[in-house]
């Protein structure tokens, strides 16, 4: 047995960090800016864990009023850990539930629900230990059984969760939620209340991180069963977080009250966090400059040169991509080279200077630099270029009976309300008319849109983002898998569902990002995705806000280790 952090995983992730910031530092699939390697016999304990912190959230005079105010872009689709795919729900999730670990600040799995976790000597089986004092918010205590019963419902075909697929690592998940196996066969065993034991298929050195996933957070089963769809409203929801939900107005506002009853209370400075949904980025902003909002999540294109200059705005780490999918069902898109021409016209660099113009880096494959491997699987051969080829994609579209002497291409590009991904969407429809394509933009609320682009055929170009779950390119992969949850583009390819489970039993690190490679290869061949460009997380923070660090991997925040100091 080893200490929970090997040694050679976390120089990675400090690798990954540092490559992050660099990246970066100039200027999560989500609807505002768009949406790691443990093992070991005993966790070191909270406390020890986040001391830089807590030092940091209690550094100095604290004001009277623990009161902070958040901005959000749109309604939340899900508050259900098992049903929420995306980052706004993932950030009211992650602070009124808790899975077995936490992330700190800088992406690293410390203790939560479980206060120490062991590993089996062949990397497939783990055991976590419950800690005795964990409590839902009607005062039943959180056992092990608890997480069986929310890792079987996400799993359960009839739940139609589109992340079951994060627990497709725990041998007898796939088949079972596939239809072709039993739910007896899935390796989840709660031996008593406090001991949860799970094996897996094959050693994945993420999965202990992957524990702070929405997707294997424990569910109160007997209030979903009293209440169904209704169960995470206000007057019915139980919660195990550091915060409560206290109202949700929708379409308006989410208030959070800090839990009195969650074991790590006593080290809470937050009472309240106020979460206004403000859909245009300047209207924010306004409230910002006005002393109306504490922190300001999403950035105007059009406000980017002056906010800048500010002292309020911090640009944070983010390992995600923005990138534009393309229905490969679609009559219109279904030739792959109109789906290479669409993707050489788009100029990556000019977007990123001229438009977005918040140091994000042009992207040139569906994993992000900076993620453990990259050096392996970047070197492919594609014709994706950080500028636009406009002569290619003439030809292209020519060679496919678009253009010159054939009817015109005419392609709607579908993205969600927000000032932002309509800058983008404008310049891209402008890129594209370069080349002959005609292309018309429509807007939809975010959760309308998430149902959209999942469901409805008529799709055709859309926009979409991606930001790590667990510190490996798997998690971006899979996104891409034939049939998965979160794949819009229809596309599905025996090859590169054949090398994603030759990931997972992989004997090394070196062969799995050959396996990556090989991906990412396809996905240049085939585009059924036109990266845009790599992440960052800008955000204006009113001085007085200590210990708001949102983490490179998801751009996750823990309220819990957040404080107001005294003016």
């Amino acid at each position: 047995m080893e200490k929970w952090l090997k040694p050679w995983m976390g120089a990675i992730l400090v690798l990954v960090l540092i490559a992050a910031f660099g990246l970066f530092a100039v200027g999560c699939g989500s609807d505002d800016g768009d949406t790691t390697d443990t093992t070991g016999t005993e966790a070191t304990d909270t406390e020890d864990t986040t001391e830089t912190s807590e030092g940091e959230a209690g550094a100095g005079d604290l004001a009277e009023d623990q009161t902070i105010t958040v901005q959000i872009a749109s309604e939340p689709p899900s508050l259900d850990p098992n049903l929420a795919t995306d980052t706004t729900s993932a950030l009211v999730i992650n602070n009124i539930f808790e899975g077995l670990v936490r992330l700190d600040a800088n992406g690293d799995p410390v203790p939560g629900v479980a206060e120490s976790w062991e590993e089996s000597e062949d990397g497939l089986t783990y055991t976590f230990m419950l800690r005795d004092d964990a409590t839902w918010t009607n005062g039943d205590p959180v056992t092990s059984q608890d997480f069986v019963d929310s890792w079987l419902r996400i799993l359960n075909p009839e739940t139609a969760a589109d992340y079951a697929y994060q627990l497709f690592f725990i041998q007898g998940a796939e088949e079972y939620n596939a239809g072709e196996g039993a739910v007896e066969d899935v390796a989840i065993v709660a031996p008593d209340e406090t001991t949860l034991e799970v094996t897996l298929k094959a050693p994945a050195p993420w999965f202990v991180p992957l524990m702070s996933h929405q997707s294997y957070f424990p569910i109160p089963m007997a209030t979903v069963e009293e209440f169904g769809d209704q169960w995470t409203e206000p007057a019915n929801i139980v919660t195990n977080g550091a915060f409560t939900l206290e109202e949700w107005n929708h379409e308006q506002d989410i208030s959070l009250a800090k839990n009195p009853d969650w074991h790590g209370a006593a080290d809470v400075s937050l009472e309240t966090v106020e979460m206004p949904m403000i859909q245009e980025a300047t209207t924010g902003v306004a409230a910002f400059e006005n002393g109306e909002v504490d922190v300001q999540r999403d950035i105007p294109v059009a406000d980017v040169d002056r906010l800048k200059d500010l002292p309020e705005y911090e640009t944070f780490p983010l390992l995600g991509i923005y990138y534009y999918g393309f229905n490969v069902e679609n009559e219109a898109l279904s030739d792959v080279n109109v789906r290479k021409a669409l993707s050489l016209a788009i100029d990556r660099t000019t977007i990123v200077e001229n438009v977005s113009k918040q140091g994000q880096t042009p992207a040139t494959s569906f994993t992000p630099e900076g993620m453990p491997g990259f050096e392996t699987f970047s070197g492919i051969e594609t014709d994706v270029q950080t500028t636009a080829d406009v002569e290619m994609a003439q030809q292209l579209l020519t060679d496919a009976g678009f253009g010159e002497g054939g009817e015109p291409l005419d392609v709607t590009i579908y993205y969600n309300t927000d000032e932002g991904h309509q800058a983008i969407a404008t310049a891209i429809q402008s890129m594209w008319q370069q080349v002959g394509v005609n292309a018309e933009l429509q807007n939809m609320e975010w959760k309308q849109y998430l149902d959209f682009v999942q469901n409805n055929p008529e799709v055709q170009a859309y926009r979409m983002g991606w930001v790590a779950d667990f510190n490996d390119a798997y998690n971006f992969l899979d996104v891409l898998r034939g049939g998965g949850g979160n794949n819009y583009t229809r596309w599905s390819n025996d090859q590169y569902n054949e090398l994603l489970s030759s990931a997972l039993e992989a004997g090394d690190d070196q062969a799995r990002y050959d396996a990556y490679r090989e991906m990412e290869q396809l996905i240049a061949d085939e585009v059924p995705v036109a990266p845009i460009y790599w992440y960052t997380d800008p955000d204006l923070v009113k001085p007085n806000v200590q210990g708001w660090h949102p983490n490179a991997l998801g751009s996750t925040t823990n309220f819990e280790e957040i404080s107001i100091s005294a003016e």
